[in-house]
């Protein structure tokens, strides 16, 4: 008898695990079958309601994993998902799918090497059908450091965007990258690090005969407020600096290892008005210059007045350029487009000139972008990837009323010489601070 009991409760329980459940029907045709056995007519209504954020779980807690909805606002079926509600079941909704674009939002914030920096990066996207996404929490790949972060939400229904907040301290300059995916769509967006503001060190090379170094000249002091002015070059300037700082080195007594040394400890070479006589033809100390130039670690300016050969370059092949005299006089240089002539201060339109007076250079073989031409057509100023030279210096000096900065401000946008100048430092700030 109690054999019996037990054989009949193994059954009931094998009975209780391999059944089937059927709505409608006594032949379920799986682990649930709601149906109309003899007609197949009845379907299924799911639970309907305006908005999937109004779904509950019975037992409490949240919407468990695999519930299913009818969303009446969108008029479409909709699942909930690890990542959270799908969009629309359906194989044509109306209108195109869901999409982020990670290229068209505004990306703000100063980036720098080393430096804690902050921004916004907008995402936007369209079509979307309502969908809740998580917290993002997006660390940055290439440029280590930033992190892009935005809390929980839900997508509108359509076009809309999400704003993400980007922090933290760039591991080096370069490129930072950030994947972000949403409801099942991803996209990448990717922002520049600039190096880390420093002091940028000038070094002039003296005797000077015409006070135009640019460290300590007299005829200079007008450049160097426009250098000087934070609102120019500074931590929040046009420019982003720390400051500058000048130092000379004495060129016809120095040996040429010293003056390599000297502009091993420098940022930007600023050569104005030195004598050939200081750097002759063919000597050690010229081909020490060539040799810092070709290395391609600092910025050089070099003024061409020439005054026919003697004053440096003169009429020699220096640095991979051939330079030359072109003449005497207050002469208007014109604008030849490209360049400095092009940068942040501003454009100075093709056509246009600069004054130059006194002593005029020219180029007649160069390695550069010519950007000024002399009235003869000749090649008055060229720049390389880490030099500009220009035909005078007076353009920058303010001695004289011919001179381009004579009365002159702490303005960068002036006049054309004031735009060319300061175009020329963001171009040398920009090299220095990137290499």
């Amino acid at each position: 008898m109690t054999s019996k009991k037990y054989y009949l409760l193994l059954v009931l329980y094998a009975n209780i695990i391999f059944s089937q459940v059927g709505i409608g029907t006594a032949n379920p045709r799986g682990a649930l079958d709601i149906n109309r056995e003899t007609t197949n007519t009845m379907g299924l209504v799911l639970p309907t309601n305006s908005s999937p954020d109004n779904m509950v779980n019975p037992m409490g807690g949240g919407i468990a994993i695999g519930t299913i909805m009818y969303d009446s606002t969108l008029s479409c079926v909709r699942v909930y998902k690890s990542s959270g509600w799908s969009s629309c079941l359906c194989d044509q909704c109306g209108t195109a799918g869901f999409t982020l674009d990670c290229s068209s939002g505004a990306l703000t914030g100063d980036f720098r090497a080393n430096t804690n920096s902050t921004g916004t990066k907008v995402i936007n996207y369209t079509n979307a059908t309502g969908q809740s996404y998580n917290a993002l929490s997006i660390p940055s790949t290439g440029v280590t450091g930033l992190t892009a972060t935005a809390p929980a939400g839900t997508l509108a229904n359509g076009n809309g965007s999400i704003t993400l907040t980007i922090n933290g301290t760039p591991s080096s300059s370069g490129s930072a990258s950030f994947m972000i995916s949403i409801a099942g769509q991803s996209c990448t967006f990717t922002i520049t690090v600039q190096a880390a503001l420093r002091t940028v060190r000038i070094l002039s090379f003296i005797p000077d005969t015409w006070n135009a170094n640019l460290s300590n000249g007299s005829y200079s002091n007008i450049a160097r407020l426009k250098l000087n002015n934070p609102a120019n070059f500074g931590p929040n300037g046009t420019v982003k600096v720390t400051n500058f700082s000048y130092n000379t080195i004495n060129v016809s007594t120095a040996t040429a290892e010293e003056i390599g040394t000297a502009i091993d400890n420098a940022d930007i070479i600023w050569i104005g008005y030195v004598a050939t006589g200081y750097l002759p033809p063919n000597s050690d100390k010229r081909q020490m210059i060539t040799q810092k130039i070709n290395d391609k670690k600092k910025f050089f300016f070099i003024g061409n007045d020439n005054y026919n050969g003697t004053y440096f370059p003169a009429k020699t092949t220096f640095a991979g350029n051939t330079y030359d005299y072109y003449g005497f006089g207050t002469t208007q240089i014109s604008v030849m487009g490209g360049g400095p002539a092009n940068g942040i201060f501003g454009t100075i339109p093709t056509g246009q000139t600069i004054q130059q007076t006194r002593a005029v250079g020219k180029l007649t073989e160069f390695a550069g972008s010519a950007f000024l031409s002399n009235p003869d057509g000749s090649v008055n100023a060229v720049a390389g990837d880490n030099y500009v030279t220009v035909g005078d210096t007076n353009w920058y000096t303010a001695y004289e009323s011919t001179d381009g900065f004579y009365n002159g401000t702490s303005s960068c946008t002036e006049n054309n010489s004031s735009i060319l100048f300061c175009n020329i430092f963001e171009k040398a700030v920009q090299y220095v601070l990137s290499n």
